[in-house]
């Protein structure tokens, strides 16, 4: 149907699930990216079919789709190769992160309405508190908790683009960010220092608070990633480079 007929397309719930090779792919994604599979190990399809209960088909097209991504790469007749980590990552990352996400910042002192960051403050505190009473919690929690305020923050400014680029960018750099010591139960009274003072600054509408609050927190957790990393025995790990 034409987007000019101004009606909506009705999708059918089937197409709005997942496909075998998308739920394959963000299966392995995870793994990597959380280190339960290690930078440079070698990843066999047929292997991984064994073990998830697929054919190899599947397998094949997401090892396709996380090497478009540059989590593995295709080694010839052997199968595939998880990527290290680089020092260069970090710096790539954060280059990016503090283009964007300060600006997303400001925009969204500018634009976000008072009900609007009020309920991103409610629904900060809530997580923070449902984290904070866990004994032991995953860090696949601790991310979710993490990029769902930052995204928040994107949303509230009001760019789609902004937003869709963040989360892609966040989503990417999962693997370089795990590595802030901060990055856990350690982190939470700074995060709630942090998210605290950024909603104060949306609500009071200071753009430049705002930018700088979100500056100085992207600029913390850089020079802690990099400090860990500088450890000789998490680089033989890693394989940097």
């Amino acid at each position: 149907m034409s987007l000019q007929s101004g009606r909506k397309v009705q999708r059918s719930s089937a197409s709005k699930r997942p496909s075998l090779t998308d739920s394959i792919c963000v299966k392995i994604r995870d793994r990597i990216v959380f280190s339960e599979i290690l930078p440079n190990q070698l990843l066999v399809e047929s292997r991984l079919a064994e073990e998830y209960g697929v054919s190899k088909t599947p397998v094949r097209e997401a090892l396709g789709l996380l090497s478009q991504e540059g989590l593995v790469e295709v080694i010839p007749r052997v199968g595939y190769r998880v990527t290290p980590i680089g020092i260069h990552d970090v710096h790539e990352v954060f280059h990016l992160r503090f283009l964007l996400e300060p600006e997303a910042g400001a925009l969204a002192a500018r634009r976000g309405t008072r009900d609007e960051v009020v309920a991103l403050q409610k629904a900060d505190r809530e997580e923070l508190e449902h984290l904070a009473a866990q004994e032991r919690f995953s860090m696949k929690s601790y991310v979710c908790y993490h990029d769902a305020f930052h995204l928040g923050i994107a949303t509230l400014s009001g760019s789609k683009r902004l937003t869709r680029i963040i989360r892609s960018l966040l989503r990417d750099s999962t693997r370089v960010r795990i590595h802030d010591p901060l990055m856990g139960a350690e982190g939470l009274d700074e995060d709630r220092e942090f998210t605290e003072q950024l909603t104060g600054a949306l609500l009071e509408k200071d753009e430049t608070e705002a930018r700088r609050l979100m500056s100085e927190h992207l600029k913390s957790s850089k020079a802690r990633i990099l400090e860990e990393l500088s450890d000789p025995e998490l680089q033989a790990t890693l394989s940097l480079n």
